[in-house]
């Protein structure tokens, strides 16, 4: 999903934005609609930020008030959860 269709599909539907953190320092937007989900892209590959606040300034600039910052718990990369959940956190963020 590029930026603009992002956009339209803020504006169309509700379309639910996940900031995801990898390793704390690369921030990448899932986004879930229609009961799809989409990274958003950069060309062929995934739109990177390296903040935040990056992030979250891009986010209010194409109209979306919040979503979420979800990161993935160090537990889930160093043992084979036998439960089959994933062990995150998600806090809900307001874009800026």
């Amino acid at each position: 999903m590029t930026p603009s269709e992002l956009k339209k599909c803020a504006q169309v539907s509700r379309a639910e934005v996940h900031e995801m953190a990898n390793e704390g320092d690369v921030y990448l937007v899932q986004v879930f609609y229609d009961g799809m989900q989409a990274l958003l892209m950069e060309g062929d590959q995934p739109k990177r930020y390296r903040s935040l606040a990056e992030c979250s300034h891009d986010m209010a600039s194409l109209g979306l008030r919040y979503g979420y910052m979800v990161q993935s718990m160090p537990y889930d990369e160093m043992v084979n959860s036998i439960d089959n959940v994933a062990h995150s956190d998600r806090l809900r963020i307001h874009f800026h």
